[in-house]
């Protein structure tokens, strides 16, 4: 059995596609398909079940990738052993997180850890969760940040920290809206102003499923917008009923400006840390990502 082949291998098992892995190792699809078939003729086993939308793992496949998965880490894992006492934290540090983990939770840790590590580069794409998994499987970004995890093969994902919610409008809107208890207070005021929701939250199951445990329905839309940021704003604005990460409407809450309503039971959400399988991150980035990690706690 070839290592060479397995490395290919365990690439398109990855990626799923012929052409996307030949690209990533450099090589040509021809010789990438000959290194497969050789590996299967050479062992006697299909490992994939091909089709015109690219492969599938097929049962035996699916095991040795999960042994080539681990088998590659570990070698991963020896080199950074062997390349310890060279290393230094310098050079890029690509990252990606949505725009309110990056507005938030992100630049101020980036910044000292810049004044401790001056020869680091950041660099740090933003976007809807979706978006910064491609960023991460398709580019160099070497870890992204966000609080739903999108379930592909390909990607891991640790917790960094837990982060508390808080339902918010201004205090004229709620004012305005006043009423005998929180419950029905809030009702009105989500008849007056509605909600500011994600974008297709009435259609997609875990915003609707959010939504139904905190108010009991889907309240009425008055804006749909993928940018946490914008959804603050607006909620500024008067414009609706938010549902935020609390560290982002913290300053507003203690200022006056946004009225955090004293609802019970407001979620918890985890904080991810996606990294792709069998990718060992380099010096800089896990230092990085323990720096972070001691901010958030």
């Amino acid at each position: 059995m070839e290592l060479n082949h397995l490395r290919v291998f365990f690439e398109v098992a990855k990626i799923g596609r012929f052409t996307e892995a030949a690209k990533r190792l450099n090589i040509s699809q021809s010789a990438l398909s000959r290194s497969v078939s050789l590996l299967e003729e050479s062992e006697g086993v299909q490992l994939f079940e091909r089709s015109k939308s690219g492969v599938k793992l097929t049962p035996v496949g699916t095991e040795v990738f999960l042994r080539c998965e681990q088998m590659f880490k570990t070698f991963r894992e020896i080199e950074g052993i062997c390349r310890g006492e060279r290393e230094v934290c310098a050079g890029p540090l690509r990252l990606a997180a949505t725009d309110h983990v990056m507005n938030d939770l992100l630049l101020k840790p980036t910044q000292e850890f810049r004044e401790l590590y001056p020869l680091v580069i950041p660099s740090i794409s933003s976007g809807i969760p979706d978006e910064i998994i491609q960023t991460l499987l398709n580019t160099d970004c070497e870890a992204a940040l966000l609080f739903v995890k999108i379930p592909l093969p390909n990607v891991e994902y640790t917790i960094l920290s837990s982060e508390k919610m808080a339902l918010v409008c201004t205090p004229e809107v709620w004012k305005r809206n006043k009423s005998a208890g929180v419950l029905k207070t809030l009702k009105k005021t989500l008849d007056d102003v509605g909600y500011i929701a994600s974008i297709g939250v009435q259609t997609q199951s875990r915003p609707s499923r959010v939504l139904n445990e905190l108010f009991g329905e889907v309240p009425r839309i008055s804006l749909e917008s993928n940018s946490q940021e914008a959804q603050k704003r607006f909620c500024l604005l008067g414009g609706g009923v938010a549902y935020l990460s609390r560290f982002m409407v913290n300053n507003e809450i203690k200022k006056g400006l946004l009225y955090d309503i004293p609802l019970e039971n407001l979620h918890v959400f985890n904080l991810w840390l996606a990294t792709r399988k069998g990718r060992l991150l380099s010096l800089t980035a896990r230092t990085f990502v323990e720096h972070l990690r001691s901010r958030l706690s």
